[in-house]
């Protein structure tokens, strides 16, 4: 079997900040339309990995290939113009702006076509948008601006969505409302999500699950191989 070119391949990555490496020799392939979930315990380094893949922090050592083509030393807007985005734990929202104006800036470098087809997307995957396209976004519920800064990064056309802790501060409820949405943009719009996380709810979406721990690649496995109740142990205190 010939297993597919990797989207997105990491090798012998090595980044931090100031004198503290924070990752150590990581090595991670992305093939395309996977929806990969980055796991471990707070300090693990996952925040550190999206972080140097997008260009927000510099490489120390290694390669970041992206379909092909090494892209360490390229800005994070280089980055971005190739189909790279990152949204960080703090959204990635304009929180004076209407919803409307949010998707609409999002879709700045795109033509006008594109945009309302991508518009019409987001809103068949997020209908409560199309509901609040006027309103405020500092206005709506944690959720809801998760919910719209995923979809900001589908109107960018984005072709690989790197998430950090999309379950961060939201109930039970909306943490599995959301993952499955994400899911459904994998699966509907064939685009490449990395999510970092820790519930244990991104068991039930994963395609592939990293296990990071101590700035170290500790295990990677499609989910199906995955023996879950060790996981749990091991990254979310079962």
């Amino acid at each position: 079997m010939i297993l597919p070119e990797p989207l997105l391949r990491i090798s012998d990555l090595v980044a931090g900040y100031g004198h503290r490496s924070a990752l150590k020799h990581v090595h991670i392939d992305v093939v395309e339309s996977e929806l990969v979930g980055i796991v471990g315990p707070n300090g693990a380094g996952k925040t550190t990995l999206l972080e140097t893949i997008a260009g927000t922090l510099r490489t120390k050592n290694g390669e970041i290939r992206y379909r092909n083509m090494r892209i360490e030393q390229l800005s994070e807007m280089e980055r971005r113009k190739k189909g790279l985005v990152l949204i960080p734990q703090d959204d990635y929202i304009f929180p004076g702006m209407s919803v409307q104006d949010n998707l609409e800036v999002a879709g700045i470098l795109n033509d006008k076509d594109t945009t309302k087809k991508l518009l019409a997307e987001v809103y068949e995957i997020f209908p409560i948008l199309k509901d609040r396209v006027k309103q405020l976004a500092d206005t709506m519920s944690g959720g809801e601006r998760k919910m719209l800064a995923v979809a900001m990064g589908l109107v960018s056309q984005a072709d690989l969505i790197m998430i950090d802790e999309p379950s961060l501060g939201l109930a039970p409820n909306l943490v599995t409302k959301l993952l499955g949405s994400l899911k459904r943009i994998k699966k509907k719009t064939k685009r490449t999500l990395i999510l970092a996380e820790q519930s244990i709810k991104i068991l039930d979406v994963a395609d592939r699950l990293f296990g990071l721990e101590g700035g170290e690649i500790v295990f990677s496995d499609k989910i199906e191989n995955v023996n879950r109740e060790k996981v749990e142990i091991l990254f979310f205190g079962g």
